[in-house]
C-alpha cells in the first residue's frame, strides 16, 4: 500500500539533491583552482594546489555517486536539521573581519558550547587548541596564505 506524499514533502525532499548537485559544482570548483591557479606539481613536488584538487576530485565524485546511485532516499528535513550549515556559513561570512584561523576557532569554541552543551572551560581549550593547531599546521608548516581579516591587518 502506498501513502500519497504532500506537495510540502516533496519540496522538502528536493533540498538533499540539491545539496549534492551543490558539492559536486563546489568540487569541480576545487579542483578547478588547485589545477589552472595554484599548479598541482611545482618544481618536481606538490604544488599549492594539490590538496585542493584531489579534495575537489574526491567531493565531486562522491557526491556524483550519491547522486546517482545512493539506495537511501531522503527524509523531509526539518528547521533545525539546517542549524550546521546557518553556523558554519556564519563562520565563514566573519572570515574578512577575523581572519581564517581566530574565526573557525569561535565557531569551534560556540559550537562545543552551544551544540554539545560542553563546559566554558572545556569549549575554550578545544577553540584555542584547534587555532592553534591550525596556524601550526598550515601557517608554518605548509606555508598556506590564510585570509588575515581587518582585526588583525588593524592589529598590525
Amino acid at each position: 500500500m502506498e501513502v500519497e506524499k504532500s506537495p510540502e514533502e516533496d519540496r522538502l525532499s528536493l533540498l538533499p539533491a540539491l545539496v549534492t548537485i551543490g558539492i559536486v559544482v563546489m568540487g569541480v570548483c576545487w579542483a578547478a583552482f588547485g589545477i589552472f591557479k595554484y599548479g598541482v606539481w611545482v618544481n618536481n613536488g606538490p604544488g599549492g594546489g594539490f590538496f585542493s584538487a584531489v579534495a575537489g576530485i574526491g567531493a565531486a565524485s562522491l557526491a556524483a555517486y550519491e547522486f546517482f546511485f545512493s539506495p537511501v532516499r531522503a527524509r523531509p528535513i526539518g528547521g533545525k536539521s539546517l542549524w550546521p550549515a546557518g553556523a558554519m556559513g556564519l563562520a565563514i561570512l566573519s572570515i574578512p573581519f577575523l581572519g581564517m584561523v581566530l574565526s573557525m576557532s569561535v565557531f569551534i569554541l560556540l559550537w562545543i558550547l552551544v551544540v554539545e552543551k560542553k563546559t566554558w572551560r572545556q569549549s575554550i581549550l578545544t577553540g584555542v587548541g584547534a587555532g592553534v593547531a591550525l596556524y601550526l599546521l598550515f601557517g608554518l608548516w605548509l606555508k598556506v596564505p590564510f585570509p588575515q581579516g581587518l582585526l588583525l591587518e588593524l592589529l598590525q
